[in-house]
């Protein structure tokens, strides 16, 4: 039952791509889906990107072994964090983007600081690379372990089976494949959460006896919590994430910017914003409660019935409680948290390094020809990123190391979109600091040592350097100037009237 539904599964996702690759005209129409996504789709394939093999994995296993602790995580990253990308970000994005014709997020950066020499630009596609690398990586670990535990398939054939169906419908449909998938992936991800969070309250026999059983597992192993609040270095820590992984990373998260710049117009965002929400409750606390009803069932790893990997939890609720149809539709659900990632992640990294760096290498490159070698450029970042998955490391550590990492970008972006006079020096310098204090604070293992989450330290260090070094140096172009002054009191325009636009102010 469980092959069969993935069959299905797969088939339907290379089936959209198929369909996707034949409404493609431009590298436009290839990298933002042409600048039309409602609001569900927006909402769907936003939070299925968002949450990933992280969510059903990583989040699952840390709420399994820290207990409530994990609300640190999971309330702003559901509630505060999204509303504030939302607010903050989306719409001066969605229009400044359309203003200056960008396609990209580098190109985005490039074009607000006058970034003539490409410096800038180089090193925000290095760093997005690396980012999605890691990332995607991480995914497709979460991958391996699904189907091994399973299935009990081979885990490094389970990769390979992983990223082929991933590059295919990515490279066949790009941006708009991606998101068309994601909305399948995002349903199948609400429903799977809904159905877990329902049988563990059920199996519990409701919240009170639910609650009764999560106090005495919290005598017996002080190290799972009932409270977020339980002593002065669980609040520092909880603190520490809930500003850096919980707001900083959201709103500074480039794969999602893409989406506000693939938006229909500035009212669909509003609309995506309440979608968005819900859904992220859904996930979160379906994740959640079947994963603290686990550590009821099971108090310590050791005595998991398939194995003693807390990352697999949520997995192992499906297999041993429920139906095989189930099994299979929740399988197909993390899946699809995995392969939504995985292929935005892919897309942006292709995104960057064909529109930004190879266009300007080869400016004289035919848009057919553009779209060949990005969709070599998407097989040749999935056979990397299998390659470092062939070790089996933490879905979560992983994870966060890539959402880190991209999180680190938005700060020149916010910063640039706000105030008129953030420079090209002062964004180099806040990057690349940022990223520096991210791989110290990892080599260092500071997270644990000090209690303080590393995207805490690594974007703050990239906004306020950012700040400080571009209160020194020379400002931007007159034109960028005026632009960046006027955003959010003109209306969209369309596609003929951007680059006109653009050119006309910066003569």
């Amino acid at each position: 039952m469980v092959i069969g539904f993935l069959i299905v599964y797969f088939i339907s996702l290379i089936s959209t791509g198929i369909f996707a690759s034949k409404n493609m005209a431009n590298l436009e129409d290839f990298m933002l889906a042409g600048r039309k996504l409602d609001p569900l789709v927006l909402a769907l394939t936003y939070s299925s990107t968002g949450m990933s093999g992280w969510l059903a994995l990583g989040f699952a296993g840390y709420t399994y072994e820290k207990g409530f602790q994990s609300l640190w995580i999971m309330v702003p990253s559901a509630t505060i964090g999204i509303f504030l990308s939302y607010v903050l970000v989306s719409k001066r994005l969605r229009q400044y983007s359309e203003k200056i014709g960008a396609i990209t997020i580098t190109e985005v950066i490039k074009k607000r600081f006058h970034d003539d020499r490409n410096v800038l630009t180089f090193i925000t596609t290095l760093i997005i690379c690396a980012a999605a690398i890691a990332y995607v990586s991480g995914q497709l670990i979460a991958m391996g372990k699904l189907l091994n535990i399973v299935l009990n398939w081979n885990y490094q054939i389970s990769i390979i089976i992983a990223v082929m169906i991933i590059i295919i419908y990515t490279v066949l449909g790009g941006f708009l494949a991606v998101c068309w998938t994601d909305f399948i992936q995002g349903i199948l991800m609400i429903t799977g959460s809904l159905m877990a969070g329902c049988l563990a309250i059920m199996y519990a026999g409701g919240f009170s006896e639910l609650s009764l059983r999560l106090a005495n597992v919290s005598r017996s192993y002080p190290e799972f919590t009932i409270t977020p609040f339980e002593g002065t270095s669980i609040i520092i820590m909880g603190l520490s994430l809930f500003i850096g992984d919980g707001i900083l990373n959201w709103i500074g998260q480039p794969t999602l910017m893409v989406r506000y710049m693939a938006a229909k117009d500035s009212k669909t965002l509003t609309s995506a914003t309440i979608i968005t929400i819900t859904i992220q409750l859904i996930l979160f606390l379906g994740v959640f409660i079947a994963a603290i009803y686990m550590r009821t069932q099971f108090p310590e790893p050791s005595l998991l019935p398939y194995s003693g990997d807390t990352e697999t939890v949520l997995i192992q609720f499906f297999i041993t409680i429920t139906h095989p149809i189930l099994v299979g539709i929740f399988i197909g659900a993390i899946m699809a948290a995995v392969m939504s990632t995985a292929d935005s992640l892919l897309m942006m990294a292709t995104s960057v390094l064909i529109n930004d760096v190879y266009s300007y290498l080869n400016p004289k490159a035919s848009q057919s020809y553009l779209i060949l070698i990005s969709r070599i450029t998407t097989i040749f970042l999935g056979i990397v990123s299998v390659v470092i998955s062939l070790n089996k490391n933490s879905v979560l550590w992983l994870s966060w190391f890539g959402w880190t990492t991209l999180g680190i970008i938005g700060a020149p972006i916010i910063i640039g979109l706000f105030w008129k006079k953030t420079t090209r020096t002062g964004a180099i310098a806040g990057l690349v600091s940022g990223f520096i204090i991210l791989l110290l604070w990892n080599a260092m293992d500071l997270t644990v040592r000090l209690n303080i989450f590393q995207a805490l330290p690594a974007c703050g260090t990239a906004y306020l350097v950012t700040f400080i070094v571009s209160m020194f140096t020379a400002p931007p172009p007159p034109y960028i100037l005026q632009d960046i002054k006027n955003l959010g009191f003109q209306k969209s325009m369309n596609k003929g009237e951007v680059e006109v636009h653009y050119n006309n102010t910066k003569n």
